[in-house]
């Protein structure tokens, strides 16, 4: 049994990963958007959670884990679609990782 995975093709495209932590867990999310004239569809791509380890790690660090998890992960998307000319928006709440 094949799902076929639309990814946007002939449409302007582009990727959006979003990243956040908290005391429990931190992760990161890419969604491609697509939109023509008519309208817009976004679609999950890939997705990372992780759980936090043992060792007490400040939720700025966990912050900072995060976007480090997100930058990967789109890069990895990026490679896997060999896209070169997608716009590629990286989204935070947290001040530490914005500055």
């Amino acid at each position: 049994m094949k799902i076929p995975r639309w990814m946007g093709g002939g449409l302007r495209c582009s990727l959006h990963m979003f990243c956040d932590a908290s005391a429990d867990a931190y992760a990161a999310v890419v969604l491609l958007r697509a939109d023509d004239k008519e309208s817009v569809s976004v679609q999950l791509v890939q997705a990372k959670c992780r759980v936090v380890p043992l060792n007490n790690l400040t939720l700025t660090w966990l912050e900072l884990l995060a976007a480090s998890v997100g930058a990967r992960l789109v890069q990895s998307v990026l490679e896997a679609l060999r896209w070169n000319q997608v716009p590629v928006f990286l989204w935070s709440d947290s001040t530490t990782v914005l500055a």
